[in-house]
């Protein structure tokens, strides 16, 4: 159950639940990477259903009715990533034949796959009513100031401090946690600490390298599932550019896989061996108990 052509249908969450949906597994470009000729990205534009969605959370609460919805940031995926859940977010109040908003949006940092899709909300597109968008209030600031944000969308900013629990309903609350990653505007990146009535989930899509960030071991330790940024297995994936400070994924595991946390890889770039179902990578990946998250992966919280 992944890819371009996965099918809404298939995806069974549980009435009654508190549920974090795997929206899409990729970093910003997605897969096909717009440019890109190589044979992973090639297959991709020949056929969709190889395709794969820019990483996105979707947070379900089946315990009212229609189920409440929170995505975790806006990716340029999103009108697809919407309908994944469109069974679930219900009607339009006034149009039945379009989705209802989302509850909420908790965006993660200022890059562009974390943030493109929220110029879909606005009038040319979904055209939300007081949506409410969760960030920094340095991302905030950031968005403010664009013109294609601020004059023309509905959002309602709510500004978020390091460490600072929501409660989205009873039994479910999130919390933003500061992490080091490169920050070319100045706005911060936040990972999100979930807690559901029976299990925590940590997602962390980008960070810098892990030695860096000194809550690590602690915070990702004190979660049921850790969602962690997977953007390159190797160094040799970046063809000589200069390096990136994304955690290559070997030292991840070595970091952390000793732990009773279960490891999700996420966030994995279109040159990751670990999309390849056969390759040895994914199989030392899969041998050390790490799993590698999936579209329409359901965690139940």
């Amino acid at each position: 159950m992944t890819g371009v052509g996965y099918n809404p249908a298939m995806l069974n969450i549980q009435p009654n639940s508190v549920s974090v949906v795997v929206l899409g597994i990729m970093q910003d470009g997605g897969l096909p990477h717009m440019g890109c000729r190589c044979t992973r990205c090639s297959q991709a534009y020949e056929d969709p259903h190889k395709g794969e969605y820019v990483a996105c959370l979707g947070i379900v609460d089946r315990r009212t009715e229609p189920a409440k919805m929170w995505l975790v940031d806006a990716t340029p995926d999103i009108k697809y990533q919407l309908e994944l859940l469109g069974e679930y977010i219900g009607p339009h109040p006034k149009q039945a034949r379009r989705l209802r908003q989302p509850d909420g949006i908790f965006l993660t940092h200022a890059h562009m796959g974390h943030i493109a899709g929220l110029s879909q909300f606005g009038q040319a597109a979904m055209l939300v009513n007081q949506l409410k968008i969760f960030a920094s209030q340095r991302l905030i600031a950031l968005l403010k100031n664009k013109d294609l944000y601020a004059n023309s969308h509905d959002f309602d900013f709510v500004t978020l401090e390091n460490h600072q629990p929501v409660k989205l309903a009873h039994g479910l609350q999130i919390t933003s946690i500061s992490v080091p990653h490169r920050d070319e505007n100045n706005s911060g990146t936040f990972a999100y600490l979930i807690k559901g009535p029976e299990k925590s989930l940590l997602y962390v899509p980008d960070i810098d390298q892990l030695e860096a960030w000194r809550e690590a071991e602690a915070v990702i330790s004190s979660v049921d599932y850790a969602l962690l940024d997977a953007t390159f297995f190797s160094g040799d994936e970046i063809g000589g550019r200069p390096p990136v400070a994304h955690p290559l994924v070997p030292h991840t595991i070595d970091l952390f896989s000793k732990l009773d946390t279960q490891l999700v890889l996420i966030h994995l770039n279109h040159t990751n061996p670990l999309l390849d179902e056969d390759s040895p990578e994914r199989e030392t990946v899969m041998a050390a108990g790490v799993d590698i998250a999936k579209t329409g992966q359901i965690f139940q919280l």
